[in-house]
């Protein structure tokens, strides 16, 4: 979706499940608009968190008049494919798009094995299939050009300069929790949240901002500050430099780390850090 919009919205890590709300983006062009639905990857629920993460997958599903399913080329259709196609992807009526990612790193001879990996696989109607690299940019602009003649005619529903219906607040926190994502080991970003308590415009073309990085124990507190605060000064520095693109002007950030236990399993904090209906 970011290659598309031409415009960073969606946080991007090497890790699994770094998506977990469903981001609406806007495409617009004189003679066409799309409404893409970024949402959290298809898994099997474990917590609170998961279940929240597969009702937004699911309410994305249900209203959309395309669906574009991302598949690593590079690991191609694995148990975990065949389980989403016969699981959930079978029953859906809208057209599919299959597209396999990463194609700067995949050999070209490697695209007949993809596609007999899809073989195995059931769906209502056949699907498409594009090969893009959504890195560099390759193939998109074709698989653009397919979703624009594949969709339904209809009114545009948003106005030309509007690229989400997210809010600033929204769209800093992932960028904070996405470079803690890149920062941390891997064990601990499932358990991080971020959390935007103040934004203040000041003097100068400022933006002062406030945000707490929400872990679950307090072996992690520490994992997160670092030696001397190393770490997340790090993390600070990394995001403000996309605040600032994001925001268009300078940007104050000031982070702060708080234990809040078991979070992912608590109703009342998820709402809070809004992963909650």
């Amino acid at each position: 979706m970011n290659q598309l919009l031409g415009t960073k919205l969606a946080a991007v890590t090497p890790h699994p499940q770094t998506t977990r709300n469903r981001i609406f983006g806007i495409f617009d062009r004189d003679d066409a608009q799309i409404v893409f639905q970024d949402t959290p990857g298809l898994l099997e629920p474990k917590d609170d968190l998961h279940q929240f993460m597969m009702r937004e997958a699911e309410r994305a599903l249900d209203d959309s008049d395309l669906i574009v399913w991302l598949i690593d080329a590079i690991k191609g259709v694995t148990p975990r494919e065949r389980a989403i196609a016969e699981k959930i992807l079978l029953p859906v009526q809208a057209p599919l798009f299959i597209v396999f990612n990463k194609i700067d790193k995949t050999p070209m001879d490697r695209r007949a094995s993809l596609q007999e990996g899809l073989k195995s696989l059931s769906f209502f109607q056949p699907p498409v299939l594009f090969y893009i690299s959504a890195l560099f940019g390759d193939g998109v602009r074709d698989l653009l050009q397919k979703m624009i003649e594949r969709m339904p005619e209809g009114p545009k529903y948003f106005p030309p300069d509007q690229l989400s219906d997210r809010t600033q607040r929204f769209f800093v926190e992932e960028i904070i929790r996405e470079k803690a994502f890149l920062i941390m080991r891997q064990e601990i970003p499932y358990s991080l949240a971020v959390q935007v308590e103040e934004m203040k415009e000041r003097e100068g073309g400022l933006t002062a901002i406030r945000a707490v990085i929400h872990v679950e124990r307090e072996s992690q507190k520490g994992m997160i500050l670092g030696k001397k605060g190393a770490v997340i000064k790090q993390i600070g520095t990394e995001a403000r430099k996309d605040i600032e693109a994001l925001l268009g002007n300078r940007a104050y950030l000031d982070l702060w780390v708080k234990v809040s236990e078991r979070w992912r399993k608590k109703g009342e904090r998820l709402r809070t850090f809004g992963y909650k209906e």
